[in-house]
């Protein structure tokens, strides 16, 4: 990894020299050369930027539709010194037959209390040893006052579109096909 950071550096000093020369040795107007200037520091923010996601740093991306959950990191907003919670994942995708296929991949959510407790369930879960498939839903019901014992399926609770969020359900132990005796 630090290869790369290295090959990165670099590649940006070579860039500026070359913004140098271009700079000093050219008859272009400055107007040019200040565009030129700007829009190769530009590039550099826009380049380290690209760079970080790529290091590993949590995706801000949606989460996959459906995956199995490794672990759950819980960063609690902090009013004082204006400080943002997030709720930090880390996954892996699964197929059509619910089997982890690919590489863990870091995903940052916004906190928000629904989207707290549902974590810290799966946390809880993760450390009893369990293991969690998870899967996005997009809307949340808003009850009426009325309907607490409404049918959650039917038409009583409106559906409105919210925040995307997750739910988790607990993945079945494996079943092994019986043993057999081979006889020679």
């Amino acid at each position: 990894m630090v290869e790369e950071r290295l090959l990165l550096i670099f590649s940006y000093l070579l860039i500026a020299g070359l913004l140098l020369v271009f700079c000093f040795y050219t008859s272009f107007s400055k107007k040019i050369k200040l565009f030129g200037v700007v829009f190769i520091t530009a590039f550099y923010f826009f380049s380290w930027n690209t760079y970080t996601n790529i290091l590993g740093w949590p995706s801000e991306q949606d989460l996959p539709d459906e995956f199995r959950i490794i672990w759950v990191v819980i960063e609690e907003p902090n009013k004082e010194i204006r400080k943002e919670g997030g709720l930090y994942l880390w996954v892996r995708l699964l197929d059509e037959a619910k089997i982890v296929k690919g590489k863990p991949r870091a995903y940052k959510l916004e906190w928000n209390e629904g989207n707290y407790k549902k974590a810290q369930f799966a946390l809880l879960k993760l450390k009893e040893g369990e293991q969690l498939n998870g899967k996005k839903t997009y809307g949340v019901i808003k009850k009426d006052k009325d309907a607490d014992k409404a049918n959650l399926y039917g038409s009583q609770g409106e559906q409105e579109e919210g925040v995307p969020s997750f739910e988790f359900e607990e993945v079945p132990a494996k079943t092994l096909p019986p043993k057999t005796l081979i006889q020679n």
